[in-house]
């Protein structure tokens, strides 16, 4: 498989309007000698400036492999819907007071073992694509917003809000459950960190009609996936729009 061409860092600029970036890029003094970031890159402009400069330069570089999962983790939720499609026609069958020749006896069982099977890898596949993506979008997220010392309140609360939360307070939510759903599993009640970001993903997924209210998150199938569609609408291009509109919104603390 060979991936499509990272974006250039002026197509990234152009194309999500990223007004800062359009001025070209100077070296700073700080007394007497040339400024560094916090992540030991020369400084160009100020930190607003390049805080954005690598987060676009993070950005294009991860770019082609993003959009090929997120293609993946649809693709395959997708399959796993007509898996489950399938299933339940043979469980109507079963239950048919009046059942036509169809997968009779064992066979009738092999098929639906060999379903759930199926539905069970399509739905856990899924799940892994649509969390590394969101890991790797928090983690870009999170080292912009600390390399610009935005504020909590900013980081909350700046545009696009989705079902009233930021793109960046959802993908924390959601990059939480996932690296430590099997501990969110095992504890109750829940800690208060926990249920910050259960609060977070039972607003989005109930808005979104993907749920009925339950503090635990118990009984969702796919919380990555689910959560992956509402951001994207199951496009990549849509996702780049809203991720960058966070990042262009965010405002640099003092």
């Amino acid at each position: 498989m060979q991936l499509p061409l990272a974006p250039s860092h002026e197509e990234i600029v152009t194309k999500f309007n990223l007004e800062i970036l359009k001025t070209p890029g100077d070296l700073v003094l700080k007394n007497g000698d040339i400024a560094l970031t916090k992540s030991g890159d020369l400084m160009l402009n100020n930190e607003h400036y390049s805080a954005m400069r690598r987060f676009v330069s993070a950005w294009r570089f991860n770019a082609p492999m993003l959009k090929s999962l997120l293609d993946l983790a649809m693709a395959v939720s997708s399959r796993s819907e007509d898996l489950k499609r399938s299933l339940d026609q043979v469980a109507d069958h079963h239950l048919d007071s009046n059942p036509k020749p169809f997968l009779p006896g064992p066979t009738a069982f092999e098929r639906r073992f060999a379903l759930n099977e199926e539905i069970a890898a399509n739905m856990l596949g899924s799940e892994s694509c649509s969390g590394a993506i969101l890991l790797n979008l928090t983690s870009l997220l999170q080292a912009l917003r600390d390399d610009m010392n935005a504020a909590r309140l900013d980081w909350e609360g700046t545009a696009p809000l989705i079902h009233g939360h930021s793109v960046g307070v959802i993908l924390v939510a959601t990059s939480n459950y996932f690296r430590h759903w099997d501990e969110w599993r095992k504890t109750s009640p829940p800690t208060t960190r926990q249920a910050t970001s259960m609060d977070v993903l039972n607003a989005v997924l109930d808005s979104a009609g993907l749920k009925q209210r339950n503090h635990r998150l118990m009984g969702v199938e796919g919380i990555c996936t689910k959560i992956l569609d509402v951001l994207s609408d199951g496009d990549f291009e849509i996702l780049s729009e809203r991720v960058f509109a966070f990042a262009n919104g965010l405002k640099p603390g003092p």
